[in-house]
């Protein structure tokens, strides 16, 4: 039932919106998420899990939001529409990280923005919450970095870089989970530079300066 609700609610907001989400990929065209991956990527727009969806949508993915957009009754229905876990700062979290990791460990896709909140400058990245790297350590999950640039005006195209993924032998060489969230925030950065939509570069303390 909700998988038809939610090809109809897809089908009826594109027929209507449909210039506002013109999207172009660049990066690695050829991936398809195949099971226990996370998907990171930087939050510059409330449409950013859409775009994602409208990728990879032929495969279950499970997206991260936080507990507040239950509040208002089209934002619950849409997430739950959307298959969201819920995540509450205030709190230890425990249920989410063993729903998560249950999800993982069943090949499942996970899509979480480790900012933890929509930058809406466009330029620059907040600081990557690491808690999505104990995930990834817990599973063995591989990560897919991508890079989102929304264009809010009609007949724009929203740029998608999709990165190369990162695997458990890549993050897994930082001890300090900081530092490997660090590392994953340089790619996506990296990114956002090939497809030409960020400002001069915001150093992030612990890493080589962009050249």
């Amino acid at each position: 039932m909700k998988k038809i609700l939610r090809i109809l609610f897809i089908g009826l907001f594109l027929f209507f919106a449909w210039p506002f989400f013109l999207y172009r990929r660049y990066g690695n065209l050829a991936y398809r998420p195949s099971g226990n991956t996370i998907i990171v990527s930087n939050h510059y727009s409330t449409f950013d899990a859409f775009f994602i969806y409208l990728m990879y949508g032929k495969r279950r993915i499970y997206f991260v939001t936080i507990v507040n957009v239950k509040e208002r009754c089209l934002s619950r229905f849409v997430t739950w529409l959307f298959d969201c876990l819920y995540l509450d700062y205030t709190k230890t979290n425990y249920t989410f990280f063993k729903q998560c990791i249950s999800i993982l460990r069943q090949d499942g896709i996970i899509c979480i923005y480790p900012e933890g909140e929509i930058n809406l400058l466009k330029f620059g990245f907040l600081e990557f919450k690491s808690s999505f790297l104990i995930l990834a350590k817990k599973t063995g999950a591989s990560i897919l970095p991508i890079f989102i640039y929304p264009e809010y005006m009609p007949f724009r195209r929203t740029k998608l870089y999709i990165g190369d993924i990162i695997g458990p032998e890549e993050y897994g060489i930082y001890e300090d989970l900081d530092e490997a969230a660090m590392f994953v925030q340089s790619k996506i950065m990296d990114y956002s530079f090939k497809v030409g939509k960020t400002k001069p570069p915001l150093e992030i303390p612990g890493l080589p300066k962009q050249k």
